[in-house]
């Protein structure tokens, strides 16, 4: 690509974007003050600015942005969306990392949180206090400080709320868990306004439901989360191979994973660096601690085949390792599509498959190339010590996460990509069904909105649909995967 089109293209898009008819519902002139900023159109560069999310897919044009500066200001926005004849959408955005428009609204109300971003550790250093506007970063900045850890993204960026009311599958969760296993209590922006504080002893059903059900029943504005001991430094790599060495690179890692513990972690992906773009496989092992077994714990993969690159190094904590992938973000297309879904294994054939369908597929675009798969290889079992009724999140049996991600900088590219991910997806999906006699579904992170209820929440649906009656019987929030409030 020639030099200068990565920064060109987002812009380019920008601009045809807003040149497109744009569909407007008619409001009531806002009635309110808050303490916070509120943002449209007319702002010119910085409501452009407020609409970006990491996806340019997401993007779309509300005809408010709320940024609330203290928790009483959601409530009377959350009013005048709901006292509009029709009602207004309302859209929450935290990180904006999600590929689906959940954090975007075109035509209604986006209520930005990036101002409730504090973040402060209990006075015994037991836990750790986040408003739901603040990124992990945020949070492993404020721990780093303290040699403290939590249970958060593996990217510094990835939004704390977000994150969380999908389960939050992290690089310690196989030593602690999921983020939800690690959440203390929450205080949460009802639609109706209320503003209340849940646990495992106060409005319960409520803190069942936000562990993993998503964004149906109100504004998590504060999250307090156990907190851990450092487990740093952690011994990073990368490790990359050509191709055609799959079948030696899976035969290895089921070698590492007879002797996988729980703080070590692998993620596999196919990707297509440059110059060649030439199809590879990349491995990026971790180990938390100072592991003085890390050649034996990397033998697999060097003993099967010499990597093209093998490059280890050691970073001291989560705040340094959450950056490590600054440069490759920065760098990759713009317009991402993502599905993902859990797995009990990486089989051999069926990864074989996965890796033809994703060759195909970019070699028959150049606009699609930096498309991929990933597979994260988190040890399972600390996981499966919860019942599968005891949070929203009700895949607890052993498993991993898998995602195929569709990139490219160009809107022509958005139907090839979708139907790429959607293929591959469901493919996996039926063969782990085939596999294990278990549907596991699908993953609300990754999920692009298509998905029903069931696929997402399993069992836990009819629970769920019980809570929504209770907190959100009137449908307020409905960006994402709805549920449907159960009836009497």
């Amino acid at each position: 690509m020639l030099p200068g089109v990565h920064a060109i293209v987002p812009i380019l898009g920008f601009i045809i974007f807003f040149l497109a008819p744009k569909t407007q519902i008619p409001m009531a002139p806002l009635s309110f003050a808050i303490k916070g900023r509120v943002l449209t159109a007319e702002d010119g560069a910085e409501y452009l600015n407020a609409l970006n999310r990491f996806s340019h897919v997401s993007i779309l044009k509300p005809q408010h942005i709320f940024f609330p500066a203290e928790l009483d200001d959601i409530p009377p926005i959350l009013n005048y969306a709901t006292s509009n004849d029709p009602p207004i959408e309302l859209a929450v955005k935290g990180g904006g990392i999600h590929s689906s428009a959940w954090a975007s609204s075109d035509g209604g109300i986006v209520i930005d949180l990036a101002q409730l971003n504090k973040v402060a550790l209990s006075p015994d250093n037991q836990s750790v206090i986040v408003q739901g506007g603040a990124v992990w970063g945020d949070v492993y900045k404020v721990c780093q400080e303290a040699k403290l850890e939590v249970v958060g993204s593996p990217l510094w960026f990835v939004g704390v709320g977000g994150f969380t009311l999908g389960g939050g599958y992290g690089p310690l969760s196989g030593e602690h868990g999921l983020a939800i296993d690690n959440l203390l209590s929450a205080i949460v922006v009802l639609a109706d306004g209320r503003i209340v504080r849940t646990s495992p002893t106060e409005e319960p059903e409520l803190f069942w439901a936000i562990r993993g059900g998503g964004n149906q029943f109100g504004i998590v504005v504060e999250f307090t989360f156990k907190t851990h001991p450092s487990a740093g430094p952690f011994t990073v790599g990368t490790l990359i191979y050509d191709g055609e060495k799959l079948p030696l690179i899976l035969k290895a890692i089921q070698d590492w994973k007879a002797n996988q513990t729980a703080n070590s972690r692998l993620n596999l992906m196919f990707f297509r660096p440059g110059p060649s773009f030439a199809p590879k496989i990349m491995l990026l092992p971790w180990i938390a601690g100072s592991a003085s077994n890390v050649e034996e714990i990397l033998a697999p993969f060097r003993r099967t085949v010499t990597p093209l690159l093998d490059k280890v190094n050691s970073v001291p904590d989560m705040f340094a390792l959450s950056h490590g992938s600054d440069a490759s973000f920065a760098a990759a297309p713009k317009r991402l599509i993502i599905r993902g879904l859990f797995i009990a294994d990486i089989w051999g054939d069926m990864m074989m498959e996965v890796f033809k369908r994703w060759r195909d597929h970019t070699e028959g675009s150049e606009d699609v190339k930096s498309s991929g798969i990933m597979c994260d290889l988190t040890f399972p079992y600390k996981i499966t010590e919860i019942d599968p009724s005891a949070t929203a999140s009700h895949v607890r049996r052993p498993h991993y996460w898998f995602s195929v991600q569709g990139r490219s900088n160009r809107v022509e590219a958005d139907d090839v990509n979708k139907a790429f991910v959607a293929s591959v997806a469901r493919y996996v999906r039926e063969y782990n069904t085939q596999k294990t006699g278990e549907d596991f579904g699908a993953w609300i992170s990754m999920a692009q909105g298509d998905e029903s209820a069931k696929d997402i929440f399993g069992d836990n649906l009819s629970r769920l649909r019980r809570a929504k009656a209770r907190y959100d019987p009137q449908k307020v929030w409905t960006k994402g995967i709805v549920i449907e409030p159960a009836s009497e």
